[in-house]
């Protein structure tokens, strides 16, 4: 299983507590040939990151997925250089099975695939807690140029303008962390919190707020609504939680989808 992404380990995780033979690597900028023969299928996880790890596992006659996750769409769309784009594309076509998080994205891809949303650890999240909610907002934008704009640092700075009574907490993540202050007496920015960290770090706030103009689904939403919070994503609020979610349910779809059953 190739993949570059930081759900790579939790899906090669999933895969092998329900039969499968399942493993992981992030090195995939030089593929490995010894590594790829050793399996059926390769597994790439966010196409520009895997691109020359799928083509190398068809030249092995290996049978390949791709998976989007939404940034990579995004990419694809929008990419203007046109030898990245028919080399993309190339790759795309190679593959046997396309998945995406979110219906969304397999529009702006244009190729026919499966919608199915990553697993996430249920049991972390819906353990008894004793954690009340001191803030009121939860909000999601790491540090860079690009993200600000990506994750819409403009919009929550000015909702918590307009909202001044709101006790409100901007996060990044392990990998892209928050690094910059905002000079708003209702706003604390942490630059990121670990993983398992992240239920009790969750169950201190009323309301997720998640807005973001290049997006798939992130667990992120789900996994603050098992937490019990309100989850409001791109203006709408979210309620249900996909099946595949639960990662029984997920490994159940994957094997459906490639005839494993």
């Amino acid at each position: 299983m190739g993949a570059g992404s930081p759900n790579a380990d939790l899906v090669a995780e999933v895969l092998q507590k329900n039969g499968l033979d399942a493993d992981w690597t992030d090195k995939v900028k030089q593929p490995n040939p010894f590594l790829i023969r050793r399996f059926d299928i390769v597994y790439g996880i966010y196409l520009q990151s895997c691109a020359r790890f799928i083509l190398v596992a068809k030249l092995l006659r290996k049978k390949t997925i791709i998976h989007f996750v939404g940034s990579d769409a995004y990419w694809y769309k929008n990419e203007r250089s046109l030898v990245r784009r028919v080399f993309w594309r190339v790759v795309l076509d190679l593959n046997d099975i396309v998945f995406y998080v979110s219906p969304h994205l397999e529009k702006l891809v244009n190729r026919p695939g499966k919608i199915l949303p990553f697993p996430i650890r249920r049991d972390e999240f819906t353990k008894p807690s004793t954690t009340q909610p001191d803030r009121d907002v939860l909000y999601y934008c790491p540090s860079g140029k690009q993200n600000l704009q990506i994750y819409r640092l403009d919009w929550i700075l000015e909702y918590a303008k307009e909202h001044p009574q709101e006790k409100i907490t901007i996060v990044g993540s392990p990998d892209n962390p928050a690094d910059y202050t905002v000079k708003l007496p209702n706003v604390e920015v942490i630059s990121q919190v670990p993983q398992s960290d992240m239920p009790e770090f969750y169950r201190r706030h009323r309301t997720l707020i998640r807005m973001t103009t290049e997006d798939g689904l992130p667990r992120m939403v789900h996994e603050a609504l098992l937490c019990g919070l309100k989850v409001v994503f791109n203006g709408e609020e979210i309620e249900r939680i996909p099946s595949e979610r639960d990662p029984v349910e997920f490994a159940k779809s994957f094997r459906t989808s490639l005839n494993l059953n």
